[in-house]
């Protein structure tokens, strides 16, 4: 991990006691042939955790090896907040769901087992996984978790807002200055229509904004802050300009109230992940989706790749790892793989799956498969992302919204990250 600490603490204490003792050569089922029972936690509390566990109850009816997982699903904020008092209590589940954002973090605390020899467990073909997907779960050139899904920000359209704006539905912005230029045409104050919403925990948004400009957040070994710099200036000034003095849409809405705006029909334009297409649908919306807008002067395409992974706590027995294994070989077959980017809209990051006809045919699954081509992770390893977001960034984004001056606060964020990254 680039510019990596060594974190002394009762959970590190804790997490090398316990990986000195972890292996893969143990087998997962006891000699009488009694049920191993597995423990996953997870953040999938929408449609999407209906689907997991579908898929969870699928398994633990038809594996052959006496396996059985009992779920527990939470929010993420919460699952954050349990895991690592449960990970140095020894009362962590078995294997977990990690945002990517998160995961660096419980790598540096040591939080977390290395899963390299999943890559040796009979019948999992690695050849089969986007290299970019296997690459969102290494630090130090050690994997620590497995892809469970893969995502990106996407644009999404209202299409009756757009003809009732007497814009082209079938025709989206599809450069960020297009955007900012659209937006304020589809918004109606009288009929509480938004025509595009920043939402004031947008981290994910602005920074793939910033990498279309040619900005940076730190340097390449993340020692020191490269935010202020014109290219971010010029796109804080734009959301500036189309927020608070355009007024596309309102200055302070979290991300949930985003949401809800677009499943009301009142917001023609929004970022968002993959997850939205399934409330979209549920309130039968007429919408389009496309991959995100680009920088058009520059003619090359960016976008952050994010990701879910399942990680194995540093308090996992080791006579666990093999049955969570062959679960997790489970979840990257073809078939579970279709049907979780089918039903959920989520791009494929298996090739055997990308290739489906049925899959091929599935218009939004195709669509945002192609941001699959070119999304990278974004600042892999890096630990005060995290700390950066919630303490920097989204402060920023508020005053941003509200009218304060875009180059102070730029500069201002410039020195508090600065400060971050030398504790």
């Amino acid at each position: 991990m680039r510019g990596k600490k060594i974190i002394i603490s009762s959970l590190v204490l804790a997490a090398t006691t316990l990986l000195g003792a972890c292996g893969s050569g143990a087998s997962s089922e006891s000699k009488d042939g009694e049920d191993v029972t597995l423990t996953f936690w997870n953040g999938f509390t929408a449609s999407d955790g209906e689907i997991l566990q579908e898929i969870v109850n699928d398994f633990n009816e038809n594996n052959d090896k006496n396996i059985k997982i009992e779920m527990d699903i939470m929010t993420w904020a919460n699952l954050n907040e349990k895991l690592p008092t449960a990970i140095s209590s020894k009362k962590a589940p078995d294997f977990v769901a990690l945002n990517y954002a998160d995961f660096a973090q419980y790598v540096e605390n040591g939080a977390v087992q290395p899963v390299d020899d999943f890559w040796d467990y009979k019948g999992v073909d690695k050849g089969d996984f986007k290299d970019t997907a296997v690459d969102l779960g290494v630090v130090d050139d050690q994997q620590y978790f497995i892809p469970m899904q893969v995502q990106g920000m996407y644009m999404y359209w209202n299409k009756d807002l757009f003809k009732q704006a007497g814009l082209d539905d079938a025709t989206p912005p599809t450069t960020w200055k297009e955007l900012t230029e659209m937006a304020p045409k589809l918004a109606n104050s009288e009929k509480n229509v938004s025509g595009f919403v920043f939402n004031k925990d947008g981290t994910a948004p602005l920074y793939n904004w910033m990498l279309a400009n040619g900005g940076k957040l730190v340097n390449e070994d993340y020692t020191k802050s490269e935010f202020a710099s014109p290219e971010n200036l010029k796109t804080l000034k734009a959301i500036q300009q189309m927020i608070h003095t355009d007024k596309a849409g309102p200055e302070s809405i979290s991300g949930a109230e985003m949401d809800n705006l677009m499943n009301a029909g009142q917001l023609a334009i929004e970022i968002n992940g993959p997850w939205l297409n399934n409330g979209l649908k549920a309130n039968e919306i007429d919408y389009g989706v496309t991959t995100l807008p680009q920088e058009s002067s520059t003619g090359e395409k960016t976008a952050i790749l994010d990701g879910v992974g399942y990680a194995i706590p540093a308090s996992t027995d080791s006579s666990k790892k093999e049955a969570i294994y062959e679960f997790l070989k489970y979840w990257n077959t073809s078939e579970i793989g279709k049907k979780w980017s089918i039903e959920n809209g989520f791009p494929a990051y298996l090739t055997s799956v990308e290739n489906d006809e049925e899959v091929k045919n599935d218009p939004i699954v195709t669509e945002l498969s192609k941001q699959m081509e070119y999304a990278k992770p974004y600042l892999p390893g890096f630990t005060k992302i995290a700390a950066i977001n919630n303490d920097i960034i989204n402060p920023l984004i508020e005053k941003l919204l509200a009218g304060e001056d875009p180059e102070k606060l730029m500069n201002d964020a410039d020195k508090q990250i600065n400060q971050m990254l030398k504790e």
